[in-house]
């Protein structure tokens, strides 16, 4: 078996904690060699045998003033974290995406270990702003793996590492149809009866800005076409919300069973939108900004689209109700329209089947595909 191979992994937060820990898995199955994990991690990370370097929750910021109250403490885990890839040496080194705090230990790294190979996992959003970042990348990074299948051409175009599209992790959540009858059966909605989800978003601020106007649509469309039970996916403070009959539900199994569920959904822009679309989940994306934000918005972002369906898709398949449309008489229509049996649900349909294909569902997992680049990088065969 010779040495054992030795891959630091680097995540900042919870999300890349849990692709961190399912890398690690795939490569402790695919390595013909014995593996070493060291790095920094979460708890997911730790139940695979990761001994982090410090608590993630060090690095798990968000927004600008969580960034300027926690800075020194930031600047001094890059250093160490940097420090001790340089000392351990491992065979590679895998940043997990939070490229705001893994870029900054990989460039350090790089410097001081120009040899050692650096693989960035989930790439970052350079097609959507700072497109130059690509470019930059290709100093300290010597493998990009995407988790949308665009990514791959948009680094080779702005000349970026070289990039490979390996699968988003959320092809390991698609539910399965079993879920969404027993999230019917469990919520009382009769054979016949359409559900239609309501997703405003996660954080607060998407929910105080999206929830009144997102209920406001769906009931509309439960009375335009009858037999519609409506479903949010939400906050506990939003049940006052539902005087009239819907239902509000929480966590991810509630989640797991109303995407499988759906009939059609009214989202806001996000991840989300993605999900429903690997659930084969007919949506209209809806967006409500504050006006100073969204006039910055317009300026930064260089995508024809929002919704992640579309801009895999490079078409406008799923509608869009962005600032002043997202109210009745524009967002409702277009959701009673994908809701009906007809046109415009059979075409929506047809573009999620095209988009599940050009996601590879019925693939590779994504933890597999990206593990075996990390060890043809590592120089492991």
């Amino acid at each position: 078996m010779g040495e054992p191979l030795r891959v630091m992994l680097v995540a900042g937060e919870v999300s890349g904690d849990r692709l961190g820990a399912r890398l690690m898995a795939a490569l402790r199955e695919m390595s013909p060699r014995e593996v070493e994990f060291v790095g920094v991690g979460g708890g997911a990370m730790a139940a695979e045998g990761l001994e982090s370097l410090h608590d993630i929750a060090d690095t798990a910021v968000v927004g600008v003033r969580d960034v300027v109250a926690r800075l020194p403490l930031l600047l001094r885990r890059i250093r160490e974290t940097a420090a001790f890839a340089l000392q351990v040496k491992p065979d590679v080194l895998v940043l997990v995406d939070s490229p705001d705090f893994t870029h900054r230990v990989a460039r350090r790294v790089r410097a001081g270990a120009p040899g050692l190979p650096i693989v960035a996992y989930v790439a970052p959003s350079v097609w959507a702003w700072r497109r130059g970042r690509a470019k930059r990348m290709r100093k300290y990074v010597d493998k990009v793996l995407a988790v949308l299948p665009f990514e791959e051409e948009v680094f080779r175009a702005a000349g970026g590492p070289e990039c490979a599209y390996v699968g988003h992790p959320a092809l390991d959540e698609v539910p399965a149809a079993e879920e969404g009858v027993a999230f019917r059966r469990e919520l009382g909605i009769a054979p016949g009866e359409r559900v239609v989800a309501l997703l405003p978003g996660s954080r607060r601020g998407e929910v105080a800005r999206h929830a009144a106007r997102f209920v406001e649509v769906g009931r509309w469309v439960s009375e335009t076409v009858g037999g519609v039970r409506l479903v949010m996916l939400g906050r506990e403070e939003l049940r006052g919300l539902y005087s009239g009959g819907g239902a509000l539900v929480f966590g991810e199994a509630a989640r797991r069973g109303l995407f499988a569920a759906a009939d059609a959904a009214l989202v806001a822009v996000g991840t989300a939108s993605l999900e429903l679309g690997l659930a084969r989940v007919p949506m209209v994306v809806g967006l409500r900004e504050h006006a100073p934000h969204a006039w910055v918005a317009a300026r930064v972002l260089r995508v024809p689209s929002l919704c992640l369906v579309n801009l895999v898709l490079d078409a406008p398949a799923m509608r869009e109700c962005l600032q002043e449309e997202l109210r009745v008489e524009v967002a409702g229509e277009a959701l009673r329209e994908v809701l009906v049996e007809g046109e415009a649900r059979a075409a929506a349909l047809a573009a999620l089947d095209a988009f599940c294909e050009a996601m590879g569902v019925r693939g590779e997992r994504p933890a597999a595909r990206a593990a075996r680049v990390v060890l043809e990088t590592a120089g492991v065969a």
